[in-house]
């Protein structure tokens, strides 16, 4: 299980350094990694680089949730779906154990001053991270109370 784990931060990591925001970082990574259908994700995760653009939401944090979308979902998920909402209420809560905000301004003023390093670590750690989640919803290990 460790493999798929070093696998995802790995791809997420050669991801941001070609150029793609966190957010597809990120997503492109876990779905990827999993063998799941990637086409439109690098448009849909665009906007969603560098806190929305606006420095709130981390961007890495948005691109697992879309993960977390594309790898529980099906077609005939509709509206709020408590596996895939309790699985991204999860990831934000690791995501804030881990660096102490969701916040992209913040972790930007909190972590190194060198943009490529603090959002690199970012990046790869929240793949990883969504991956965990996605992996434990299919071996149907997930948390069942949060919400």
């Amino acid at each position: 299980m460790l493999e798929i784990y070093e696998e995802v931060g790995k791809k997420a990591g050669t991801y941001f350094d070609s150029g793609y925001n966190c957010a597809q970082a990120v997503a492109l990574s876990n779905i990827e990694t999993l063998g799941g259908q990637t086409s439109g994700i690098i448009e849909l995760a665009a906007g969603f680089g560098k806190g929305l653009g606006a420095g709130c939401t981390c961007g890495a944090l948005a691109g697992g949730v879309m993960a977390l979308g594309v790898l529980l979902a099906n077609l005939e998920t509709k509206g709020f779906d408590r596996r895939i909402v309790l699985a991204s209420a999860e990831l934000h809560r690791r995501f804030v154990a881990e660096f102490g905000t969701a916040c992209c301004r913040s972790l930007r003023k909190k972590l190194s001053p060198f943009k490529n390093k603090r959002c690199r670590g970012v990046t790869v750690v929240t793949s990883t991270l969504a991956m965990e989640i996605v992996l434990a919803n299919k071996q149907g290990l997930a948390p069942s109370v949060g919400i």
